[in-house]
């Protein structure tokens, strides 16, 4: 496991790391930790992806807090603890991103920049937004911005082209914010971070 991106605030802790070992290395680092179902729960995952994804998660969870926790899923497969912080995970790849918040709602998404997003803009951005759109990244930012929302509100039932918007500025930079809204019932403005990491062709956005 290598930690390419953190960062630690007064709300929140979150870690990007990447996973160069298969998933029976990992297995075999925190294995330990697990309950009877859980290494139950791993034996029956079939794909490789998937394995890696579930184990590299619990040990960048591990690696966050200094000990071990049991992952926890609501109703809407929304990840939980059991000591009132509040979580959210994103998988890319061979990258997993955590984030972690004592004191409020967090979401986070990561991708790798690839065409795939590209080909598919206009399913997520309303057409007179798309055509303001200069360049891939400003598109990437709507996409990891509006999955960040569909995280934090975590009940489903929004329409990522009608009920989220980005307001992206005119200079996009390596890091930095941007703000976004909610458009549904009521207005809800929140302010996301975004850190490209170029030499891993990679994004991330998360809660402010």
């Amino acid at each position: 496991m290598n930690i390419i991106f953190e960062k630690t605030t007064d709300s929140y802790i979150l870690k990007l790391a990447e996973f160069t070992e298969d998933s029976k290395l990992i297995f075999q680092k925190t294995e330990r930790d697990f309950s009877k179902e859980e290494i139950e729960y791993f034996n029956s995952i079939k794909n490789e992806k998937r394995k890696l994804e579930w184990c590299g998660t619990r040990l960048l969870l591990k690696n966050i807090l200094g000990t071990y926790e049991k992952i926890y899923y609501d109703t809407y497969g929304n990840p939980y603890l059991k000591n009132d912080k509040s979580i959210s995970i994103t998988h890319s790849g061979a990258f997993v991103g955590i984030i972690i918040s004592k004191n409020k709602e967090v979401g986070i998404d990561t991708e790798i920049i690839s065409e795939r997003i590209l080909r598919t803009a206009h399913k997520f951005i309303p057409e007179n937004d798309l055509k303001l759109l200069n360049e891939p990244k400003e598109i990437y930012l709507h996409w990891c911005g509006k999955e960040t929302l569909f995280k934090i509100k975590g009940n489903g039932g929004y329409d990522f082209k009608k009920d989220f918007k980005i307001k992206l500025l005119p200079d996009i930079e390596k890091s930095g914010v941007i703000e976004a809204e909610i458009i549904k019932h009521t207005k809800e403005i929140f302010v996301l971070n975004y850190q490209f990491t170029e030499n891993k062709n990679l994004l991330t956005v998360w809660t402010g």
